[in-house]
Parts: C-alpha cells; structure tokens; sequence
C-alpha cells in the first residue's frame, strides 16, 4: 500500500516537474526571440495550457522561468537511489561515488530531455538578457551546494567537507564538458557515452597519480 502510495506521489511529482520544464522551455525561446519584455505571463501560459495561478505556484518571475526552478535540477526517485547506494558498513568513501554521481546527472539530462536547439535558445536569451546569467550563476551555486549536502548526506561527511565538495565539482566540470559536446552541431554520440567516458579519463588521471 505504501509502495503504491509512493508510486502516486512519485508520478504527481514528475507531472509537475514537465508542467514547469514546458514552461521554462517557452519562456527561453521567446526570450530569445523577443527579449524578456517582449512577452507577457498570461501569453506564456495561454501557449504551455496553464493558468496564472499555476504559473506563480512554480514561478515568482518571468526570469525565474527562463532560469528553471531548482526543485527540477534534481529528481528525486534518482537522488533516492544515488543515497542508497552506498553499501552498508563501508568505511571511507565508496569507490563508487563519482560513477553514482554521473549516473544522477545522466537520470537527470534524460528527464529535462533538453535539445540542442532549446540549449542554443537558451545561449540566445541570456546573450539578449545579460541579467539572467547572474540569476543562472547563482542558480547553478544553489544546485552545488544542494549536491554537495547529499553527497556528505551519503557519506556521512560533514556538509562542508572538502572531499564533498571537491566531487561535486569534478562531476560537474565533467557534466560541463559532456553538455558543451553533446550541444556542439553535427555531434551523434548520446550524453551519456560522452559522459561515462570523460569520468573514465578522470579516473584514469588520477589512478596514475603518484
């Protein structure tokens, strides 16, 4: 009964969370395309199928659309199985955190579903809105810190430990790279293979250190 009750909480969640991607992926395409100015929030909602009222329950702003909303940055079933994977009784960090971690982003990418052409929209509209890159900057912070808290959650490290922190941003210069490549024009290779493999590069790196 529990399970199914989860199951329904679970699928509730991830509506929402598409309901708010439509609407972020819109509002960054006409702002590409018009500047922020150029649309209003009753046009963005009449076109995504949703009311005023829905949009300020996910949203405060028209550039807080255009950013996203931080709860969608990470899905929740995925950070559950990112959280129990560390094996019970291990002492130190497990081996496998940063292959977890990739995972966690790769579980990520594919729920957001985001396209190359909505990734250059979105390029487009902080170059016509140079205000909004400040907003994602701090939104991409609040995403580190988040990561970093369940990192230290899973390792039973402190939340400002350095090791939490340096993993998540290994992981996320390698996400970086992965997205600048999987975006580029003309590339085939899923983002998870470009992932999974430049993790491998890392790993390897540091195997070889001394």
């Amino acid at each position: 009964m529990q399970a199914d009750e989860q199951e329904r909480t679970d699928a509730r969640s991830r509506r929402r969370a598409q309901s708010r991607l439509a609407v972020t992926t819109l509002a960054r395409r006409l702002t590409a395309e018009r500047g922020l100015t150029g649309f209003t929030v009753d046009e963005l909602c009449e076109q995504v199928g949703i009311s005023r009222r829905t949009f300020f329950n996910y949203f405060d702003t028209k550039e807080q659309a255009v950013i996203g909303q931080h709860e969608d940055w990470l899905d929740e079933p995925a950070v559950a199985v990112f959280l129990a994977a560390r094996p019970d009784g291990l002492v130190g960090l497990s081996p496998t955190l940063m292959a977890d971690l990739a995972e966690l982003a790769i579980t990520h990418m594919h729920l957001v579903g985001v396209t190359p052409e909505e990734a250059r929209e979105f390029i487009a509209a902080v170059d016509r809105e140079p205000q909004l890159l400040r907003a994602f900057m701090n939104a991409n912070a609040e995403q580190e810190r988040r990561l970093t808290e369940l990192v230290a959650r899973r390792e039973g490290l402190p939340a400002d430990d350095p090791l939490a922190q340096t993993a998540v941003v290994l992981i996320g210069g390698l996400v970086r790279r992965s997205a600048e490549t999987f975006f580029t024009p003309g590339n085939a290779e899923p983002f998870d293979v470009l992932l999974r493999r430049h993790l491998a590069a890392a790993q390897a790196i540091f195997a070889a250190a001394p």
